[in-house]
């Protein structure tokens, strides 16, 4: 900035300024400063007028990109926000089965959901109960088959065998019916993409996530920690949606 003022003293200076006290410019020496002076002032009106200014080293490294590349001004990363989060998932969430969730949008890990609270999230988007109606007589049974068979993993684990289970993308916890329970119960046809659906889907990322580590734990007290996220997340899922099954849609998904 000082020598930006330096330069623009210099070229708001008389012309005379710019002589020697033997030698006189020649006129089209004088016209060309005068140009220049005229094209600077007009830069520097402009940059004082809007305020542009190149970022600083210091206000870029302030900043971070979530994964679906959105800029955010916090701290980015699997489990921040959510210590119980899989360390497993990929920085760039290419290792799960629902690429679009709360974190490729926001870049941190949102907290479990305790049965009956409503505090997270705060609301809930408006969808059609016969779509509601609809999207529980369909998946509704196998979404119950899986989160029975996530629960048996339990008894795996207490049993030493947690190294034999099927992994979390295996058909039998019906992983994708989640998905599609929670496309219909969670968005619809006017309200596009919601980020109550993103954060279904991140709930049920974690549950396979979580299931592969138990699948890959070194220890007992290992394979029990990821199960206690797994529950959690399988829970938190369950919880969201039953917030938006009433009696004329059909009966709530009992959690683990």
């Amino acid at each position: 900035m000082n020598r930006l003022l330096l330069l623009a003293s210099l070229l708001l200076a008389p012309s005379s300024a710019f002589q020697t006290a033997n030698h006189s410019p020649k006129q089209e020496q004088s016209s060309l400063l005068e140009s220049t002076r005229r094209q600077f002032l007009g830069t520097a009106a402009s940059i004082v007028a809007t305020g542009v200014l190149l970022p600083s080293p210091s206000s870029a490294n302030d900043k971070s990109f979530a994964p679906g590349g959105t800029l955010v001004d916090y701290e980015v990363g699997v489990n921040v926000g959510n210590s119980e989060a899989s360390v497993s998932r990929k920085p760039d969430n290419s290792n799960v089965i629902f690429g679009q969730d709360y974190y490729y949008k926001f870049g941190t890990a949102p907290t479990w959901i305790e049965d009956g609270n409503t505090d997270f999230p705060k609301t809930m988007p408006f969808t059609p109960s016969q779509q509601r109606y609809d999207t529980l007589k369909k998946y509704g049974e196998r979404v119950r088959r899986g989160v029975v068979e996530i629960s048996s993993i339990g008894k795996k684990i207490e049993s030493n065998e947690f190294n034999s289970i099927l992994d979390g993308s295996a058909p039998e916890y019906f992983i994708r019916p989640m998905g599609l329970m929670a496309n219909g119960f969670l968005a619809s046809e006017n309200t596009g993409t919601t980020n109550e659906l993103l954060l279904g889907r991140w709930y049920i990322n974690e549950i396979a996530l979580d299931i592969d580590d138990i699948k890959n734990a070194k220890s007992k007290q290992e394979a029990l920690s990821a199960f206690s996220a797994a529950k959690k997340a399988t829970n938190s899922y369950l919880s969201l949606v039953n917030r938006v099954i009433i009696p004329k849609v059909g009966d709530k998904l009992e959690l683990i």
